[in-house]
């Protein structure tokens, strides 16, 4: 087999997926991540005692394959169904919303799911990647298209090399690594816009006696409010995430944290009629596919690089995850038959 070792930037679902089923096939995986922990979207924001999932709210099941997976994270505890109440709010009239399949969450927290997948894998959280570089073939190396090296920010030159990248991170993101080497994943990431969106995480002291535990919100600033508390294995207190349409966030995504938090605060108090005791905001630059496709991923096979994530395909976390596993497939099957 040529390919053996591969980088893998990000530690999304996306790149945790795509991580899973390499290993499975016998690769030799790396996972890099900026962050503190795993998840991207998939994350809980904990503040004291109180916390929220202020990205991804919940999830939902399509694709056979992910409902095998999903019955892997339900097994082993980290994920159940959300029998919350999920209405359409529109100028105070309330319309409840009934779905055909479960609305899913990680237990305890939205990030439990991606910890699972992420225990058994090898990861480096805190480098945040910066530069890729090729080294070209060696004279009489079995690997013909050369090898890839890291560079990151808290690190440098990264002393590993791999046969193969993958890009696991938000379109524009990716461009700037992938910089002048692909012309054909440049024009991928060209093609996509992400949209962005503010959150606000609110802890009450007082339960809040509105009769549903999550909405989608029209006319309003608003487009999803929910209350976090009442999913499955959070905590006791009263806490909600109020999250920003797209078209408010983008056309507000350039004000200051207090800026934001003013007007959101402002907003979650004409909306829910209460003040919040406690509170905290988040800007997701890149939160949203603009255009949802049926791609699941984009390789370029002469310099052994790809693409992968929820923005080539849906913003969803079946979305994600289906872009990684299937990614994966393809390189093991385009290994096994030599091509790349």
């Amino acid at each position: 087999m040529n390919q053996q070792r591969i980088a893998i930037i990000g530690a999304g679902i996306s790149g945790l997926a795509c991580a899973t089923e390499l290993v499975k096939c016998g690769f030799e995986v790396s996972i890099f991540d900026k962050s503190r922990g795993v998840g991207g979207r998939m994350s809980h924001r904990y503040y004291q005692e109180w916390g929220a999932d202020h990205g991804a709210q919940y999830f939902t099941v399509k694709d056979e394959r992910f409902a095998e997976e999903v019955k892997k994270w339900e097994a082993s505890g980290n994920a159940k169904a959300w029998g919350g109440k999920i209405v359409s709010l529109d100028n105070g009239n309330i319309t409840d919303l009934k779905s055909e399949r479960n609305r899913y969450v990680g237990v305890p927290t939205m990030s439990a799911p991606a910890k699972y997948l992420a225990s058994t894998l090898n990861i480096s959280l805190l480098h945040t990647i910066t530069e890729l570089k090729w080294n070209k073939p060696l004279r009489g190396s079995k690997n013909k298209n050369g090898t890839w090296q890291l560079v990151s920010k808290e690190q440098g030159l990264l002393p590993q090399e791999f046969d193969h990248v993958v890009l696991a991170i938000p379109s524009p993101q990716a461009k700037v690594l992938i910089g002048e080497y692909s012309d054909q994943l440049t024009e991928t990431c060209d093609q996509v816009v992400m949209l962005p969106c503010w959150t606000l995480m609110a802890y009450l002291k007082t339960p809040l006696k509105l009769d549903f535990d999550g909405a989608f919100v029209q006319s309003h600033l608003f487009s999803w409010i929910a209350r976090d508390s009442n999913k499955p294995g959070r905590s006791l207190y009263e806490s909600w995430v109020a999250q920003a349409s797209s078209d408010w966030s983008l056309e507000n995504i350039d004000l200051s944290q207090p800026e934001a938090e003013a007007l959101l605060l402002k907003g979650f108090k004409e909306l829910t009629g209460a003040e919040c005791d406690l509170y905290q905001t988040h800007l997701w630059r890149y939160s949203k596919l603009e255009t949802p496709s049926e791609t699941n991923f984009v390789i370029d096979t002469h310099l052994n690089m790809s693409l992968c994530g929820d923005w080539l395909r849906n913003s969803t976390v079946e979305g994600a995850w289906m872009s990684g596993h299937t990614l994966a497939q393809r390189l093991s099957l385009m290994d096994s038959i030599d091509t790349l």
